[in-house]
């Protein structure tokens, strides 16, 4: 067992420290974790669609470094790969063995490790939950154990009420014991009806940037089972989208290895199989009627059960295979841990840092999002998205404040502004999400009033960001 930590601690240090500094998700983490319980705490959490018990954990931390705040995944993470140890050992000391060392190499929750979100935390919780499920189905004491274990994962994650109530429903089915059920639903269920409502009714209109394709299944298993983590935004419109022998071996291999090792194991408990089966398929329901979109990271609690179903069917030769393939997968370019934070905000800040512009106009994030990297405070001015409908008319009036001889900056992410001004009207035709066509009218706009009025021009692009320095002259 001590080697199996180990290796997970080692797999989680490469490159915990990312250069890019927070991008938008993780510093949404740190912002609501860090606004004051007297200034607003619980406004901001409500204003999100995730559960609060996260931001709670992470607010001790936030005064901390960036590595720091990593930190406070990776933790959670090398606790689950003993947890999980002690689920197979329900079993055997194979199993064991096989369950804490796949828990150690999948690049899936060594990315999570190291990001600064709930999700390293919630796998914790999940494994926990199997743990107690696995217990109680062995005629050993958990009831307890399961009962605080899924108020945890309902506190952390709304949609983990789907994982939660179908395994209930099986391990009271399996025990038949109707009664806590009952129970159960009353304390556990109807106090989150509130909060859960809200966080559902906003479901919607924070998931804008995605819709749902087959490949979003196929991906959910090469997300799990390979080194290759592609789901984690949105999923490519084909499974094999990248046309690299090696990179396709990676994730070919071993999620074959996977599956295989999960048909196998669902011989020998349906049940487990059962409750992953029906949990994708109702995520998969809410993402086809626009709820929400589909990612693999969305379904992280079914992964502790994939997991034990995948080591008690897979034979001694493929498992040696498929952790080969993932140890081989560190020294090559496309390693989890190796990815870069493409939106990272301290990309941005390091330009700015370097260029000292007189002023800054940011798009589609507020100055608020880059502050924290830079090295003193810079004159801004800002076209967010709530503010996007108010400059769509005529974006060059956020200009109007820049002086004769002062240099600006502007910055674009082009991830969400990649439109050609002469790709519009078929984009809307092909009913790209508005957000994308709206700064992408916003970012041509602004592009055409520098061209017209500026001079001296200082283009750096960097990652999914493109700053464009300039003097204005007329």
């Amino acid at each position: 067992m001590p080697l199996l930590i180990l290796l997970a601690f080692i797999l989680r240090l490469i490159n915990i420290d990312k250069p890019e500094g927070l991008w938008n998700d993780e510093y949404v983490s740190w912002f609501v974790a860090s606004t004051p319980f007297v200034e607003g705490f619980w406004q901001e959490v409500l204003k999100q669609c995730h559960m609060p018990l996260y931001y709670l954990y992470l607010k001790p931390f936030t005064s901390c470094s960036d590595l720091v705040l990593r930190l406070t995944s990776f933790v959670p993470s090398i606790v689950s790969v003993y947890v999980m140890y002690l689920v197979g050992k329900e079993f055997s000391k194979k199993t064991a063995v096989f369950a804490g060392l796949t828990t150690a190499v999948l690049s899936f929750l060594i990315y999570y490790a190291q990001e600064v979100r709930f999700y390293s935390l919630l796998f914790l919780f999940s494994t926990l939950l199997l743990l107690f499920t696995v217990k109680i189905l062995n005629n050993k004491k958990g009831w307890l154990g399961y009962a605080i274990t899924a108020c945890l994962i309902l506190f952390t994650h709304v949609l983990g009420g789907i994982y939660v109530f179908f395994n209930t429903v099986y391990l009271l089915y399996k025990k038949g014991k109707l009664s806590k059920c009952v129970i159960i639903g009353v304390l556990v269920f109807l106090p989150l009806l509130p909060l859960g409502t809200n966080i559902l009714r906003m479901l919607p209109s924070s998931q804008w940037w995605g819709v749902f394709s087959y490949t979003n299944i196929l991906f959910l298993f090469s997300d799990f089972f390979s080194p290759i983590l592609t789901n984690n935004v949105n999923a490519a419109p084909e499974f094999f989208y990248k046309k690299d022998f090696l990179w396709s071996v990676l994730i070919l291999i071993p999620t074959l290895i996977g599956v295989c090792g999960v048909a196998l194991g669902a011989r020998k408990n349906r049940g487990l199989f059962g409750v992953c089966a029906v949990v994708v398929f109702v995520m998969s329901v809410l993402a086809i009627s626009g709820k929400i979109v589909f990612i693999t990271k969305y379904v992280i609690e079914i992964l502790p059960a994939l997991i034990l179903l995948f080591v008690l069917g897979i034979n001694n030769k493929l498992f040696v295979l498929f952790i080969a393939f993932h140890l081989f997968a560190v020294f090559t370019p496309f390693y989890t841990a190796k990815l870069p934070r493409t939106e990272g905000h301290k990309i941005v800040c390091d330009i700015l840092n370097r260029q000292e512009p007189d002023k800054v106009v940011y798009t589609y994030y507020s100055k608020d999002r880059f502050e924290k990297y830079l090295d003193e405070k810079i004159p801004s001015y800002w076209i967010d998205k709530t503010m996007r409908f108010v400059y769509l008319d005529e974006p060059s009036k956020i200009f109007n404040d820049i002086e004769l001889g002062e240099r600006v900056s502007v910055v674009f992410l082009d991830s969400v502004s990649f439109v050609p001004e002469n790709m519009i009207e078929e984009a809307k035709s092909r009913n790209l999400p508005e957000m994308f066509i709206t700064f992408s009218i916003i970012k041509n706009s602004l592009v055409k009033e520098l061209n017209d009025n500026y001079k001296d021009f200082d283009v750096k692009r960097n990652g999914s960001w493109t700053v464009i320095t300039a003097t204005r002259f007329r």
